[in-house]
């Protein structure tokens, strides 16, 4: 009898300690998610970009697929961040600008993963929250970059995060010894050797090309006798100090900075086919929101929106509408392109498909079946935005937009109403026209608004 129950006792403990170990995704690929920091629609070569190029990326979209009619969850960036991580529409957001915090409840991409087997990580910006909202308590393993978006406008830092402890980099702001591009994608490489057997999640949150643009020399002297520069004197404000350090050669500091960042893109494909993760590694790539004018970006002359109008912090195509790569090889099409209409809240779903994992309810749609080509793609009814007072539905080619005219306290607004269809760049209204259909659509809109918290 003794014997009996020691047996039972042997087995109920094995039992309980496997039941702690971690469930190894057996199907799921690697994947990596690079998002870029205010890099507009038009800012690549392979979507028309025509005075600098973007080599890497547009092997990236050569070898996958690109994206003609993805959006970012919101015009600025934290907001757009939530949407990406929840896998819901900026309705269920704490606030609909900056001052974004997860909350317990808000489980993220990488918290369905890590649950899964996945090893985590997140390099570069956050902008979610240093108390209930910090990455570890999000699910990432390892972080490694900055916790809120001020801090992050600026590139030679005095300090940033490596799991919540500070690593100085002494008169880094005055000597420019570090640049974060470069910390940031060290970090990145070295994440992805250590976990090279077993499945890993990266989240790589670049800061370019956002606020300052300053870049080192390498990357910037090749395109000053090549672009229109009028010279100007540099000013080497500190961090955090009466504004941003200001270049001298603006668009040549533009141009080199998207260089700068494609070329990190490289060496992050040429370590997977270093290590015989080509094949099973999903990368994705895109942008937090539409181009700005901060820090010497003139987005006008490099024509960053392409035929789209306006840029970040607007709800018009220019502030939302963001470039998106899918790159699988052997799962997702050579040189595919669609224009199927996505945005962010669909990520976690999508990567919950591909993974062959359940996800919690969510306001996004997989469109894993547009990216492998394999069953029938849903799509959404209607999609929403909400930024400082403005608000945006789009329902298939119909979108509306209201906005008011002055940010003044007032409660006087317009509304308009544009086919993408026939119009992606938002230049005739056809509110008038269609009166019911605007009817729909706003009340759409208070429908939405419900979520507000």
């Amino acid at each position: 009898m003794l014997k009996n129950l020691r047996s039972r006792l042997s087995v109920a403990l094995w039992l309980s300690l496997l039941s702690a170990l971690p469930v190894v995704a057996a199907q799921g690929p690697n994947i990596i998610y690079i998002l870029a920091d205010d890099v507009g629609y038009g800012d690549l070569s392979c979507y028309g970009q025509k005075k600098f190029s973007t080599p890497n990326l547009d092997r990236m979209a050569s070898e996958g697929m690109l994206f003609t009619e993805h959006y970012s969850g919101s015009a600025v960036c934290a907001p757009s961040r939530y949407t990406l991580m929840t896998g819901q529409h900026i309705g269920h957001a704490r606030t609909e600008g900056q001052g974004q915090q997860l909350r317990p409840e808000n489980r993220t991409i990488a918290e369905m993963l890590k649950e899964a087997g996945y090893a985590t990580a997140m390099v570069g910006k956050w902008g979610l929250g240093g108390h209930t909202g910090r990455p570890d308590l999000k699910g990432f393993d390892f972080w490694y970059g900055f916790l809120d978006q001020r801090r992050a406008h600026f590139h030679y830092p005095e300090w940033v995060w490596r799991n919540g402890e500070k690593v100085m980099l002494p008169d880094n702001p005055k000597n420019h010894k570090s640049h974060t591009q470069d910390l940031f994608t060290e970090e990145a490489l070295g994440f992805i050797r250590k976990n090279k057997d077993k499945p890993f999640f990266l989240y790589l949150p670049y800061t370019l090309v956002h606020a300052e643009l300053i870049v080192p020399e390498e990357y910037e002297k090749p395109f000053r006798d090549k672009l229109e520069d009028k010279p100007v004197e540099p000013n080497p404000y500190g961090i955090l100090q009466r504004g941003y350090n200001r270049p001298r050669y603006r668009h040549a500091a533009f141009a080199g900075a998207m260089t700068f960042l494609d070329s990190d893109v490289g060496k992050l494909l040429a370590l997977l086919k270093e290590l015989g993760l080509d094949d099973n590694t999903l990368v994705m790539f895109s942008s937090d929101n539409g181009p700005h004018s901060e820090g010497g970006a003139d987005p006008k002359y490099f024509d960053s929106n392409g035929v789209l109008q306006r840029g970040k912090g607007w709800l018009y195509e220019g502030g939302i509408r963001v470039p998106m790569i899918a790159r699988w090889p052997g799962r997702i099409g050579e040189g595919s392109r669609t224009d199927h209409a996505s945005y962010f809240p669909d990520v976690l779903p999508t990567i919950a498909d591909i993974c062959n994992l359940k996800a919690d309810a969510q306001d996004g749609i997989s469109f894993a079946p547009t990216l492998l080509n394999d069953g029938k793609q849903l799509k959404h009814e209607y999609m929403y935005w909400s930024y400082n007072r403005h608000r945006a539905v789009r329902a298939g080619r119909w979108k509306l937009y209201r906005f008011y005219d002055a940010f003044n306290n007032t409660r006087d607004y317009r509304e308009v109403l544009f086919d993408l269809k026939q119009d992606p760049g938002e230049n005739n209204d056809l509110a008038l026209k269609y009166p019911e259909r605007m009817k729909s659509l706003v009340d759409r809109i208070w429908e939405f608004e419900r979520w507000k918290r």
